[in-house]
């Protein structure tokens, strides 16, 4: 090897060193440590799309191609953390405490009973709310001190009745004992269960017949009855309270992801590096046309 070619400062012609202009913006100046494969495969395209645009013949003009591109690849990175942050930010908002605080204007007592809400029961359920709404309404009607027996709620409040019967029925009481147990009655009262022998605790209990439930019904007397519907009304007015809550809630929760917003100081930093590319940008771009102006006009 000789020692002109061991010492060899490259082309010297115009035609080699313009050709060696051009692999040095093709492979030296598009290898950058980008973050990604992305970024990178973002750069190498918007270098060759600016050359495109604005066919850069001297090597400064190459230069401010490849910083315009620069600046492109870290805009896209910005936007790419802001709509992260945005997204972050949207996640941690959604939780359904945050709603429901929001939608029982901070109520403890009725916040409290929508958490207490069974999780897989947390969404309204409108066939439960329009049968309480007229329990509620059926209740609403009667003057308390006109409810004298059992068969006066029969005959006057179907609806209330037939709801009862139906407790009854899930829980395996007597009509009297359910009343006189949700009546808040003091004293010792025993609570007679229906269809349960001993040893039958894991097998599946069948429903007690009628006859069973309205035994000693005869005994529930005025007080116990009003006193148990008063209960009742209080309860079914929490419960839907409680369902318009969670008739709102998915629409509520909504909202408060799309109100949501990041950290504001992050927020502020990110802002900053946009304004800081745009102008460096816009500065590149300013000074690539101006060559190329001075250019056109020798």
């Amino acid at each position: 090897m000789t020692s002109k070619t061991k010492h060899s400062g490259g082309p010297n012609t115009d035609k080699g060193k313009v050709t060696s202009s051009r692999n040095s913006t093709t492979h030296g100046l598009t290898a950058r440590r980008w973050i990604n494969a992305n970024e990178q495969s973002l750069f190498d395209e918007t270098v060759e799309a600016f050359n495109n645009d604005f066919d850069p013949q001297t090597s400064i003009e190459k230069v401010l191609i490849v910083k315009m591109a620069e600046c492109t690849v870290r805009l896209m990175r910005i936007q790419n953390s802001e709509n992260a942050m945005f997204d972050l930010a949207s996640s941690e908002a959604a939780h359904p405490e945050d709603s429901i605080n929001s939608l029982s204007n901070n109520n403890e007592d009725l916040t409290q009973a929508v958490k207490n809400t069974s999780p897989l029961r947390l969404q309204f359920n409108a066939d439960d709310f329009t049968e309480k709404m007229n329990i509620l309404d059926q209740i609403k009607q009667q003057t308390f001190n006109d409810i004298l027996d059992w068969d006066y709620l029969e005959s006057s409040m179907p609806i209330v009745a037939s709801y009862i019967v139906q407790k009854c029925t899930d829980e395996n009481l007597k009509l009297h004992n359910l009343i006189s147990r949700k009546s808040g009655q003091s004293g010792s009262v025993r609570i007679e269960i229906i269809g349960i022998r001993p040893g039958d605790k894991e097998e599946k209990v069948s429903p007690p017949p009628i006859v069973d439930i309205m035994e000693n019904a005869h005994k529930i007397s005025s007080s116990s009855l009003q006193k148990y519907l008063d209960n009742l009304a209080h309860n079914i007015t929490k419960d839907l309270q409680v369902q318009y809550i969670l008739k709102d809630l998915d629409q509520r929760t909504q909202q408060i992801k799309d109100a949501a917003i990041p950290d504001t100081q992050k927020l502020s930093l990110i802002q900053r590096y946009r304004t800081a590319d745009e102008r460096q940008f816009s500065k590149t771009l300013g000074e690539l046309l101006e060559l190329q102006k001075r250019r056109k006009t020798i």
